[in-house]
């Protein structure tokens, strides 16, 4: 799934449990810290907030970054899901 980043920045969406969100993305993050993205869908663009557990390098371009959403409405909730989901 492609995500914008606050900043501007794209990322894109690669798991999502019910509660845990990994994805990748050109910046890290510093745990604890919020982060706030939106998805693009086919009907087009839901807004997100996290708090970053952690980010790690997996290339010269990128990090991993875990993050826990919050304020997630049960539509978003399926729609992470049944896009992203294990």
């Amino acid at each position: 799934m492609k995500l914008r980043l606050e900043s501007g920045q794209d990322a894109l969406g690669l798991t999502f449990d019910g509660n845990l969100l990994k994805l990748t993305s050109p910046l890290a993050f510093a745990p604890g810290s919020p982060i706030r993205f939106k998805a693009i869908v086919e009907a087009g663009e839901r807004s997100f907030e996290g708090r970053v557990l952690g980010s790690k390098r997996i290339d010269e371009q990128g990090f991993e970054v875990r993050l826990r959403l919050v304020n997630l409405r049960r539509d978003d909730r399926e729609l992470l899901l049944s896009t992203l989901g294990r």
